[in-house]
């Protein structure tokens, strides 16, 4: 996906999904592609993923319309696949992975801390990000070695944010972005240094905690409790 598509795809599913865009309310490609300052492709494909994801829904005519979506709907929908995610990472702990997966893994991580060790604007980045992280959450899914746990999967992939690999965007504070995206990366490379030791519920219990960060980190990384006039203020702080 073009990285302004990504992007807007990004913004917008966090606006959805926090109540930025109420349910009901239109959205067509005309106007986000206006609001967004791109051109109307990127935001026609960004429409149609958010689409794909049980976010918005098409009208009569022209356009979308947002779902109404409620937050229980979107914690249930991440429980479900973090449930299912887990059992998949720790099922390939304990039955290992071949050479090809544990390469495409390994590139995964790869790219990932490639783009954050760059000075590529978090907007700019997002596109080569999102690929690299959807292969690695589809590889664990498809891969692990228990075909049940995919097939299920795809019974909820339609539901909000089910979705492997979902990212959300606040494009107003793009050093905290890039600090969350830096901690994905983190636990991936956790991930899958349990896997390659064959730790099942060490690898179970870290992507139980990775899947709920779309939802979870998005507000943690926004609070202000945890900035550096906490720190200072914390025992022993400098």
């Amino acid at each position: 996906m073009h990285s302004n598509a990504q992007h807007v795809q990004s913004v917008v599913r966090r606006q959805i999904v926090s109540g930025g865009r109420e349910p009901g309310s239109r959205i067509n490609e005309v106007a986000l592609a206006a609001e967004f300052d791109v051109s109307r492709t990127p935001a026609r494909t960004a429409l149609a993923g958010l689409e794909a994801e049980g976010l918005i829904e098409k009208r009569e005519g022209r356009g979308y319309t947002v779902r109404s979506i409620s937050k229980a709907d979107v914690s249930n929908a991440i429980a479900v696949r973090a449930t299912l995610e887990a059992l998949a990472a720790k099922t390939m702990a304990e039955t290992g992975m071949d050479e090809e997966v544990e390469a495409t893994l390994l590139s995964s991580i790869a790219t990932t801390e490639a783009i954050l060790e760059s000075e590529t604007p978090v907007k700019e980045l997002l596109d080569g990000y999102h690929a690299a992280n959807v292969v690695f959450h589809e590889t664990i899914m498809q891969k692990c070695g228990n075909d049940l746990i995919a097939h299920t999967f795809e019974r909820i992939a339609m539901l909000p944010l089910a979705k492997l690999g979902s990212l959300v965007f606040d494009r107003g504070n793009s050093r905290r972005e890039r600090m969350r995206l830096t901690v994905g990366h983190s636990q991936h490379v956790i991930l899958f240094d349990a896997i390659k030791q064959g730790d099942g519920p060490r690898a179970e219990a870290m992507m139980r905690e990775h899947s709920f960060a779309t939802l979870n980190y998005a507000d943690l990384f926004l609070r202000k409790t945890y900035g550096s006039a906490a720190i200072r203020a914390a025992p022993g702080g400098a």
